[in-house]
C-alpha cells in the first residue's frame, strides 16, 4: 500500500537490544486463549483518567488488546499535522499504526533528544506507517505531510495494540493511561468484540 522512504536506524538498533533484554513474550503452558468476559472502567472517563480494563479468559493466557480512533486534521497551505506528547508504548508485545488519507505522504517524527524521522508516499491517497514491538518508553509523536491538492483536511486512523495475560486463575487487569490521548470516540477490541468508549474533557 505504501512505499517507505527511509528507516530510522535508532529504531531498529533499538529494537534489537530491546529483543536481546527482553523476556520472552510468552511463557512456557501459555495459550491464545478465548475471552469470557471484561469490562472497561470508569464507564464515563474523561482525559487524565486511568481506564481499568479487566476480565476472565481461560488460565494462563495471553490476548491483544487493541484501542483505536480516528480523527481530522485541518490542512494549512496544503500540510498537515498532529502531535501527541507523552505517548505511553507499553513493555511485551505491541504494535503502533497510523493511516492518514487524502495525502500526497506521511512523515512520522520521534521527538526525543534527536528527532528521529520515517517517510512514506501515499498510493492512491492513502499512506501508512505501522510497527511492532516498539522499545517501551514515553515518546513525543508527530505526524505531518502534504494533503493532496485542494484538500481542507485529512483523516487519520490509529491503532494502538498491547499484550494482555491472565493468571492462572483466568483473571487479568490492565491500566491504559490517558493523559496523551484526544477528546472524542474511542474503539476498544479484546477477545473477538469490541466496545466504545468517549473520552470527555477533562474538568
Amino acid at each position: 500500500m505504501v512505499v517507505s522512504k527511509g528507516e530510522s536506524l535508532f529504531l531498529l538498533f533499538a529494537k534489537l537490544i530491546y529483543s536481546l533484554v527482553e523476556p520472552s513474550e510468552k511463557k512456557k503452558g501459555e495459550t491464545e486463549g478465548r475471552v469470557t468476559e471484561w469490562s472497561i472502567l470508569p464507564e464515563k472517563p474523561l482525559v487524565g483518567d486511568t481506564l481499568t480494563i479487566s476480565g476472565r479468559s481461560e488460565p494462563d493466557s495471553i490476548h491483544d488488546l487493541e484501542v483505536s480512533f480516528s480523527r481530522s486534521v485541518p490542512v494549512r497551505n496544503g500540510l498537515y499535522e498532529y502531535a501527541f506528547e507523552g505517548i505511553e508504548i507499553p513493555k511485551g508485545r505491541n504494535r503502533f499504526t497510523v493511516t492518514s488519507r487524502q495525502v500526497r505522504d506521511l512523515n512520522f517524527i520521534v521527538k526525543m533528544f534527536v528527532d528521529f524521522k520515517r517517510s512514506f508516499d501515499a498510493r492512491e491517497g492513502i499512506a501508512e506507517f505501522a510497527e511492532d514491538n516498539v522499545p517501551h518508553g514515553t515518546y513525543d509523536i508527530l505526524i505531518n505531510g502534504q494533503a493532496e491538492k485542494g484538500e481542507k483536511e485529512v483523516g487519520l486512523d490509529f491503532a494502538a495494540m498491547q499484550s494482555i495475560r491472565s493468571d492462572t486463575e483466568g483473571n487479568f487487569s490492565l491500566n491504559y493511561r490517558t493523559e496523551a490521548l484526544p477528546t472524542g470516540d474511542f474503539t476498544v477490541r479484546l477477545g473477538g468484540s469490541e466496545k466504545e468508549i468517549k473520552l470527555e474533557p477533562a474538568q
